[in-house]
């Protein structure tokens, strides 16, 4: 894919997301424990691939990248309770900065690689294909849960980076 069909991909997929949280919107069930924990961990692991390895392509010449550990990783979200519409709100919310991030992005720069512990050199472009892919599953699995009952608890969703 060229650097124009994903950013499209990126903007699907979170009016994929967005089409699916509405769901639990429209419900007024902001309950469902599971489904919370699960938008928690997307944020995390979203900020970690921003945050901590595609800014630092861009900053660095291949910067070391280590594998993301989910278990991890919780950076200022766990010290606050949130509701379900809040943490939706909050994904949805990084999504959209991802997408005016990856727009400001000069095309020369995709190509930059970072070193991941355990893959090797990995470009910039290819951390966002495989970001891309990821969130297909994920999609399927909350509509999935939405489809029967908002409050049947998520199989775990296995997320690395």
């Amino acid at each position: 894919m060229n650097i124009e069909e994903l950013i499209d991909s990126v903007k699907g997929n979170l009016q994929q997301y967005d089409q699916t949280l509405d769901r639990i919107q429209q419900s007024g069930d902001d309950s469902n424990s599971q489904l919370t924990e699960l938008l928690k961990e997307l944020v995390d692991i979203q900020d970690e691939v921003v945050d901590f390895r595609l800014k630092k392509i861009l900053r660095e010449e291949n910067p070391y990248l280590p594998a993301i550990h989910p278990e991890r990783i919780r950076h200022d979200l766990p010290d606050r309770q949130f509701s379900l519409s809040e943490i939706q709100n909050l994904f949805l919310m990084r999504r959209r900065e991802l997408i005016r991030f990856l727009n400001l992005t000069p095309a020369e720069h995709w190509s930059r690689t970072g070193v991941h512990e355990l893959e090797g050199h990995v470009t910039f472009k290819e951390l966002i294909r495989r970001m891309i892919e990821k969130d297909k599953p994920i999609i399927a699995q909350i509509n999935e849960v939405l489809r029967y009952d908002l409050t049947v608890d998520l199989p775990k969703i296995h997320i690395d980076g």
